[in-house]
């Protein structure tokens, strides 16, 4: 048995004639971040909430190294909402220790660690701040420190990213890769797929219900490229349009992104095709981006494929 793993086996959530969650399967390993993506109405949010036992699943079974999780402690896991839950009128500081408390920590600690993330987050200035007098970003950066402040097993964020300038993005992927470090089990939801990209290690992308794509974030990329190339040089290279084999996909600036359809065709013979006749600045294979296999998957499932 692994140290940390997470496994979702067959789950399934209805809400009366609605199939939110249909035989859902999937495993987290711990020192991963596992990337819970989706178009709206997925069921992504049903399933954390499942994992958090905040609702049961119909049926199937959530297990933490092996045990069921309904029979687990919740301050084993921290969970970020995408629908924010604090205190208005509470001030910043003792809505972190209270919430720190609950989770077993000792009242000192959690001060002196609230304290601590939101030095790191620029907020230590508002520790004795009202939460309602605080900007949205503001917000989204307490209750990121009140589901991370007593350090879980688990963490599930829904969206953390929302609301929070690219300063405080990078800040707060720095203390998730420490996080991570730990080999903790990191689950992330959320639509921004260049942050996804940066942070996740595997992708679990599930539309209508049902899970469309799961497996490793390199090994997805690898999968779906189109056998495309980037090269750039200090010239046009319009001959490349005349050129059997050759597929241009775009082209802007001297750089043409192209594909070689002959497959008699390799790298090498291409570039004795072109020797002499033009200085190459770059060249390079191209990955399809998370953004564009994620469209391409949920469209080709859309569509009946």
């Amino acid at each position: 048995m692994e140290e940390k793993l997470l496994e979702v086996q067959e789950v399934s959530k209805s809400f009366g004639e609605q199939q939110v969650i249909d035989k859902l399967s999937f495993r987290v390993k711990g020192g991963e971040t596992f990337g819970l993506l989706g178009p709206n109405g997925a069921g992504k949010t049903t399933m954390m909430r499942m994992i958090m036992n905040i609702i049961r699943p119909d049926s199937g079974a959530i297990l933490y190294n092996g045990e069921e999780r309904r029979k687990i402690k919740g301050l084993h896991f921290g969970y970020l909402p995408e629908e924010r839950g604090l205190y208005p009128r509470a001030t910043v500081l003792e809505m972190l220790v209270y919430f720190g408390t609950l989770n077993n920590m000792a009242r000192r600690k959690a001060e002196v660690e609230a304290i601590r993330y939101l030095d790191r987050l620029g907020m230590v200035e508002f520790t004795d701040s009202r939460v309602n007098q605080l900007s949205k970003g503001m917000q989204q950066k307490v209750q990121f420190v009140a589901a991370f402040l007593h350090d879980p097993d688990v963490l599930i964020l829904d969206e953390p990213f929302a609301g929070l300038d690219p300063i405080n993005q990078v800040v707060l992927q720095e203390i998730l890769t420490e996080y991570k470090k730990k080999k903790r089990i990191l689950i992330i939801s959320t639509h921004q797929m260049e942050q996804a990209e940066k942070m996740c290690d595997h992708i679990c992308l599930i539309n209508q219900a049902r899970v469309i794509l799961d497996g490793r974030l390199s090994d997805l990329k690898k999968k779906y490229r189109e056998n495309a190339y980037l090269i750039e040089s200090d010239s046009p290279m319009d001959y490349l349009h005349e050129m059997k084999g050759i597929k241009i996909l775009e082209e802007k600036n001297n750089a043409y992104k192209f594909a070689i359809t002959d497959r008699s065709m390799t790298i090498t013979s291409f570039f004795g095709l072109i020797k002499g006749k033009v200085k190459i600045r770059k060249f390079e294979i191209v990955e399809p981006s998370l953004h564009d296999i994620f469209i391409k998957m949920v469209q080709k499932e859309s569509a009946g494929a």
